[in-house]
């Protein structure tokens, strides 16, 4: 197994890993332990980004202590009032947790995993006391990654996971792929600061994906939840071109939310260019509703998983 420093290579997104193994090739950002790029045979299974450049709009991110948005920064947590530094200026609100431009620790790396660690320690309206641990695999079907979250404190914590990675498929536009997912109910929104409003089904609507269908024009930028698992308890969202050639994503019911979101941006460059596929342990404002957020324990470890492979 090669040392750290000589799998290290220096970035404004920190050190880059590369792994290789079983036809995959992978880069993982120590910022954040964000997934720059991720091929198959030499073919793009997500979105990639220049580790020369700063990340944009969050790519491969690990989100913790919570995914997506609490509305205003504001919540409470046994009894008392937390006020979160706002971080999404525009919509008012705290976003996508505390670690997405937090530097990891390089722990492990060979030319098939990696693992990378950090310290959640109290601040300003999260007063705990955390440790994570991310670690890339390389497998036969994919890049797996595992998520794990210890409370290194003597008192409860509010947590949640997600990922941020932009799935794709071969051409250049979100509007020509076919997505697969099985989900029966969406988080509907309200207005410019997407504030997370009813549960709703997906019949008859469209956002329904349940049977695999071209995305075209339909803008998402939603939670779908009510997911159906099969007999290992997995489920996926498969996304492909015409020709059924693609990229998937497989998680277990630990994450019963996902985030989708078809990247309408200004850039052109990253303008419907990739499909955010987010799983996630609670829905956005969990930390405002309750819903599903995770009541870390002293001492308690969390553990996630997903993993990212060809279609």
């Amino acid at each position: 197994m090669p040392s750290v420093s000589e799998a290290q290579v220096g970035s404004v997104n920190g050190q880059i890993i590369k792994l290789a193994a079983h036809g995959y090739s992978a880069e993982i950002a120590s910022l954040g332990a964000s997934l720059v790029s991720l091929q198959y045979q030499g073919r793009d299974l997500v979105r990639s980004f220049d580790p020369q450049h700063p990340r944009p709009v969050f790519s491969g991110a690990i989100l913790a202590p919570w995914p997506n948005r609490i509305t205003d920064g504001r919540y409470t947590w046994d009894g008392e009032a937390q006020q979160l530094p706002i971080t999404e200026v525009d919509r008012s609100h705290a976003l996508h947790g505390l670690v997405v431009d937090t530097e990891f620790t390089v722990d492990q790396h060979s030319a098939e995993f990696a693992e990378f660690r950090t310290t959640i320690t109290p601040s300003e309206g999260y007063p705990h006391h955390l440790q994570l641990v991310i670690g890339y695999g390389l497998e036969a079907d994919g890049l797996r990654t595992t998520a794990t979250a210890t409370n290194l404190a003597d008192a409860p914590a509010p947590f949640g996971w997600g990922s941020h990675a932009y799935l794709v498929a071969p051409g250049k536009q979100v509007n020509n792929w076919t997505l697969s997912l099985p989900a029966h109910k969406i988080q509907l929104t309200e207005g410019e600061r997407l504030l997370p409003k009813e549960v709703i089904e997906v019949a008859g609507t469209e956002f329904d994906f349940r049977a695999p269908r071209e995305l075209g024009t339909t803008f998402i930028d939603h939670a779908y939840t009510a997911l159906e698992f099969d007999a290992q308890h997995l489920t996926r969202a498969v996304l492909t071109d015409e020709h059924g050639v693609g990229s998937q994503i497989i998680w277990d019911a630990t994450c019963p939310w996902v985030q989708i979101h078809t990247a309408d941006r200004d850039e052109p460059e990253l303008d419907r260019t990739g499909l955010a596929i987010e799983p996630m342990t609670c829905p956005p404002g969990a930390f405002n509703s309750g819903e599903d957020v995770i009541r870390l324990e002293p001492a308690t470890i969390h553990q996630a998983s997903w993993l990212i492979g060809p279609a």
